[in-house]
């Protein structure tokens, strides 16, 4: 029998292409547990989409996500290490006593009762807001991710690809990699750069949910057939398949479903709150009740601290990437006409921040908005080079990309582009998050005349 440090390997309970998971017996506490390792296979193929390094880096990640949350939803790390070579990489995690929803499908016939379906819907959209407030976005939810228990409680599992924000995460994800299950993969996740928000998961727990209850996801098929339906067809209503889905059940649905990223729920905590009157689910215990776009108000001492030392408060917050957190502190900020008279221009990052937050967030419409009006009052006296104005106006055209307003998009692109690169430069991340958005946009169509198969003629000289 195989053993790692204390823990002996008994079974082999899960594998994918980057991990295997071992049922095993902890010989010092007396107690099973559940052991991931990389799986070895993965360290000797020979392959050129994802090195070594890579595979490394993204399991230390996921320890790290492990300790990071205490839910009720998600099992509990007991310990890790993440030193060494590859190979001697393992994470200790609570062993879940169940089945995976994928198995329960199955033995179901494919799609559950409807109250069952949405209990598990709405335990699973509680644990997704707990880790979008910081925000992590899961970004391959999928029924075989999700475990439930012996008491019919869910535990998502497997954060091996998610997406963090903050300086303290490099980006593991090359260009033109799909991370992700295609069924239930969200339509920005097919395009080049996408824009990845908590918006991201909740079309996955819609096509969840919608498995559930019909007994297949939204789209089914080859996977570019699927890939193509995600952006472009609209699903057959859950309750045409099903007429006794409760209509606004259905509703819900379809919006969780709908193509543009800002046109979905607001945030996993509104999902649960409509499902929970459908279950005999409880409400979360914590009550955190709050929608994506309001942020608790900061506390009152800490409004009482100087401008400066704030600033630098959510400067840290920012930059480790939670961004709920800062969000109040950056509107509280802006808001302050002391702060204003004071230094308008620390005003205004303070705003671009705030609209940063939002975008991070999920709250693209807010985002959009705050950003455009920043726009408009910093082109008034800042020359067009300037920095802020570039990064506000930058940001104004990503966002038209992301909210399916391509022609404004361009417009916007196509009137900054050559200042970036003059003044950014050509490798600067923003310039270069621009310049893929663009290119894409003009591949679709964009604004310019398609070239013609007809000879060109020359002017006679």
């Amino acid at each position: 029998m195989r053993s790692i440090e204390r823990f002996e390997l008994r079974t082999l309970i899960g594998q994918g292409s980057m991990g295997q998971v071992w049922q095993s017996w902890d010989t010092q506490l007396k107690r099973p547990a559940a052991v991931k390792i990389i799986n070895p296979e993965r360290l000797v193929e020979q392959s050129n989409s994802i090195s070594p390094e890579i595979v490394a880096a993204r399991f230390c990640r996921e320890a790290e996500l492990g300790a990071r949350f205490i839910h009720p939803g998600l099992p509990m790390l007991y310990d890790a290490e993440l030193n060494g070579s590859p190979n001697d990489l393992y994470m200790v995690w609570e062993l879940i006593v169940g089945q995976n929803l994928a198995q329960i499908l199955a033995a179901e016939g494919g799609r559950l009762p409807i109250n069952q379906a949405l209990s598990f819907a709405a335990q699973i959209a509680d644990t997704l807001a707990c880790i979008h407030e910081d925000p992590v976005i899961h970004r391959d939810l999928k029924p075989s991710n999700v475990m439930i228990t012996e008491a019919w409680k869910t535990k998502l599992l497997d954060f091996g690809v998610a997406a963090i924000y903050g300086s303290d995460y490099p980006r593991l994800t090359q260009d033109g990699q799909l991370l992700g299950t295609v069924a239930y993969m969200a339509p920005e996740q097919f395009t080049d750069r996408g824009l990845i928000v908590p918006q991201t998961d909740i079309y996955a727990l819609g096509c969840l949910l919608y498995e559930m209850l019909t007994g297949q996801p939204p789209f089914t098929g080859e996977p570019a057939s699927v890939m193509d339906a995600h952006r472009t067809r609209t699903p057959t209503p859950a309750r045409e398949l099903r007429p006794d889905i409760p209509p606004d059940v259905d509703d819900l649905l379809l919006n969780m479903l709908a193509k543009d990223a800002a046109d979905r729920p607001a945030s996993a905590d509104l999902i649960a709150e409509r499902l929970v009157p459908h279950t005999t689910l409880p409400a979360s215990a914590d009550n955190r009740g709050g929608q994506a776009d309001a942020p608790a108000a900061i506390p009152a001492a800490a409004a009482q601290l100087s401008a400066t030392i704030r600033i630098a408060q959510a400067q840290a917050l920012f930059d480790a990437g939670h961004f709920g957190e800062a969000l109040p502190v950056y509107n509280t900020l802006s808001a302050e006409p002391t702060a204003a008279d004071a230094n308008p221009r620390q005003k205004a990052e303070c705003r671009a921040k705030a609209a940063f937050c939002h975008l991070r967030l999920g709250n693209l419409q807010q985002a959009l908005t705050e950003y455009t009006a920043l726009a408009g009052e910093l082109i008034q006296d800042a020359p067009p080079e300037d920095h802020l104005l570039l990064e506000v106006r930058s940001r104004v055209g990503l966002l038209q990309a992301a909210s399916n307003r391509p022609e404004e998009a361009l417009a916007t692109f196509a009137a900054i582009y050559s200042l970036l690169t003059q003044h950014l430069g050509h490798d600067d991340p923003l310039t270069t998050e621009v310049r893929t958005v663009f290119n894409r946009l003009n591949r679709l169509g964009g604004i310019f005349p398609k070239p013609t198969s007809a000879p060109v003629q020359q002017a006679a000289t």
